[in-house]
């Protein structure tokens, strides 16, 4: 189920990306050339917004919970939508007007969003990502195993001795072997 549910986020992963940086673009243009820093009003929402998107991308990368389906899908969608925007960038007329949907073609088709999409297939490749389950941890039904052992209750046994016995079974290594002292 989370490969079905990453697979779908993946999709609506890389539209996102393309629309909100595509949304920056012009943002960044308009305050690169009146010579502004991002400190202002404009330009610290623009910057927020390309901030959130690096972190929405960083966590689909890095997040080793998450299936590798999708950063993979996301990253695949950039690099096909980056070469259909150059391959056919008549198909772009058919969009519908959103906010973004501008700068995000003039980001197509330069090819911005390959190397993007790249970094967001790698993922997919690492084997680790793959494996399901729970890896290093202990299962449910397994939590309680072996708390309450026989050779707990032995030694519990052997301390109540009132000869003193316990103690000496007690401090003596496992496996019935002492050590010798010179």
């Amino acid at each position: 189920m989370r490969h079905v549910v990453g697979f779908l986020v993946g999709l609506v992963l890389a539209p996102v990306v393309m629309l909100g940086a595509g949304w920056a673009l012009p943002r960044l243009a308009r305050a690169s050339a009146a010579e502004a820093t991002f400190l202002g009003a404009g330009g610290a929402a623009t910057v927020a917004v390309l901030s959130v998107l690096a972190l929405l991308v960083a966590v689909a990368m890095a997040a080793p919970r998450l299936t590798p389906l999708l950063p993979g899908v996301a990253g695949l969608a950039l690099v096909g939508l980056s070469a259909a925007g150059v391959l056919r960038p008549e198909l772009a007329d058919r969009l519908p007007a959103t906010p973004g949907l501008g700068g995000a073609l003039d980001l197509l088709s330069l090819g911005v969003f390959v190397p993007v999409g790249l970094a967001l297939v790698v993922p997919m490749f690492l084997a680790s990502r793959w494996a399901g389950g729970e890896r290093g941890g202990v299962s449910p039904e397994g939590y309680f195993d072996g708390l309450y052992d026989e050779d707990y209750e032995d030694h519990a046994d052997d301390d109540a001795d009132p000869g003193g016995r316990g103690r000496e079974s007690a401090a003596a290594p496992r496996g019935g072997q002492h050590r010798r002292t010179s």
